[in-house]
């Protein structure tokens, strides 16, 4: 992986450790850099500790040993609110709560929880997200029900993505946060993505190849070592190794 100034790190693990239990470590002495304004793809066989170790960057839980750093500061130090406005986390299977679209837009968001559906509605047809909303009956005003059930996974998908695309975040994590939406849908929000400010650092959980092809660097994860795959042939050959040994 390309070395870069301290300045441009956005956030590092330094000698980290992981593992819900000492006697087996998910994630072993790992030291990894991102730098602001990159696409990184964490790629690997499933099990090897990707979703770990994004779970790690947004303090889902803390290593065991080691620290992780955001811009230069432990991450331990932000309180909660600071640290979900500068990392976004967009999971494969988001929560949501009973209310409304435009509530669960809003949720966490300070600027937007005390607006009303038309000035919410102003805000995301100015970052060019308003065309989401089209996948929903009755737009902002439609109903999530108890366990939301009555949508479906993709359009949960959209609600997370809205909701923190809004907050425009410096770091940006994917854990195959398109899995459920449809192709059309899928290239719109790449559109958007693609137009985030240029020091948006973008992480994504790649289970796809295409996904590795966009990156900028490719980071392969497995049996608790973390490494670069200097190529897109390198992480392929890594991946179907893996495949192979397991």
């Amino acid at each position: 992986m390309s070395q870069t100034s301290t300045n441009s790190e956005i956030l590092e693990f330094k000698n980290v450790s992981f593992g819900y239990t000492e006697d087996k470590m998910i994630l072993k002495h790992v030291n990894l850099k991102f730098s602001q304004g990159k696409t990184y793809a964490l790629v690997g066989p499933t099990g090897g500790g990707k979703s770990t170790t994004a779970g790690l960057m947004v303090r889902l839980y803390d290593p065991n040993h080691g620290t992780i750093e955001f811009k230069n500061k432990d991450i331990r130090s932000y309180e909660p609110a600071e640290l979900s406005k500068g990392i976004g986390f967009i999971l494969q299977e988001p929560f949501l709560f009973t209310g409304t679209v435009a509530q669960n837009i809003a949720y966490g968001n300070p600027d937007f929880e005390v607006v009303g559906e038309a000035e919410l509605a102003m805000f995301l047809e100015a970052e060019g997200l308003s065309k989401l909303l089209e996948r929903f009956e009755h737009g902002l005003k439609t109903e999530v029900s108890d366990n939301s059930e009555n949508i479906s996974l993709g359009q949960k998908q959209l609600v997370a993505f809205m909701r923190i695309l809004l907050r425009k975040p410096e770091l940006l994590i994917m854990d195959e946060a398109t899995a459920n939406i449809d192709t059309v849908t899928e290239q719109y929000l790449n559109e958007i993505i693609s137009k985030l400010p240029k020091e948006t650092t973008k992480v994504v959980i790649a289970h796809r190849l295409n996904t590795i092809k966009d990156a900028d660097e490719i980071v392969f994860i497995n049996n608790g070592i973390v490494k670069p795959a200097m190529t897109f042939d390198q992480a392929i050959h890594l991946i179907d190794s893996s495949k192979r040994s397991s």
